[in-house]
């Protein structure tokens, strides 16, 4: 990693919240400043109102301020709260993915973030608690200089993934598969089609378990304008 960070500075996201089930819920709208303290230390504000769809769903208490510190050492960043606690491992300079705990918002959590471009960057993940998820969230920023609240196109085709994998989810215009090739070895693949931003996203994790259920796996992007 170099020690300017792409993911640092400020973003407009709006986030598309699904149920477990799949169907659609609302929008959180945030912003999101990472302010880069020194060279391995970064600051992350976030301020996030939940729309009114949402009033009854766990994503309602997403509303306000968070906070949280966190440390680069070379492709690995550390989650140090208070509001954020957690790993994430950076594959490429515009490709991570990430889990953890919210302590005070109450759930655990998955994620991805790949800069397309410069000025666009997809999002996304899972909460849950215990192994029980509560909400499929996806997400799109861009720059806050540009002065324009990004959206995705909820209505986009999804995207055919090669190979065979045995259970395959939509989230939106988000694909979600996963396969077992051996008893110990798990891959799952993120794949979307984003038309307003021209580009196709796919992510591949192979996860291979031992006793801790650590990850020490491969992770290929592919974007295609």
């Amino acid at each position: 990693m170099t020690q300017d960070d792409n993911f640092a500075g400020a973003w407009l996201v709006t986030e598309y919240v699904f149920n477990p089930d799949g169907s659609y819920q609302g929008t959180v709208k945030q912003r999101r400043h990472l302010e880069q303290l020194d060279e391995t230390h970064i600051r992350v504000t976030q301020q996030c109102t939940p729309a009114t769809t949402l009033a009854t769903h766990a994503m309602a208490n997403f509303a306000g301020e968070w906070v949280f510190d966190l440390t680069l050492t070379g492709d690995e960043r550390h989650y140090l709260g208070p509001d954020v606690v957690g790993h994430a491992k950076q594959w490429t300079p515009t490709t991570l993915t990430a889990t953890g705990w919210w302590p005070n918002f109450g759930y655990e959590f998955e994620s991805y973030s790949v800069l397309v471009s410069p000025t666009r960057q997809l999002t996304g993940g899972v909460f849950g608690v215990a192994g029980r998820l509560v909400a499929d969230v996806i997400g799109v920023a861009e720059p806050e200089s540009n002065g324009v609240e990004p959206r995705l196109d909820l209505q986009a085709p999804l995207p055919e993934p090669k190979g065979e994998w045995h259970l395959r989810r939509r989230v939106g215009p988000m694909l979600l598969a996963t396969a077992w090739p051996t008893p110990t070895t798990k891959q799952r693949l993120w794949a979307m089609h984003d038309p307003i931003g021209g580009t196709a996203l796919e992510l591949e994790l192979t996860e291979t378990c031992n006793g801790l259920s650590s990850k020490h796996a491969t992770l290929a992007s592919h974007l295609h304008g």
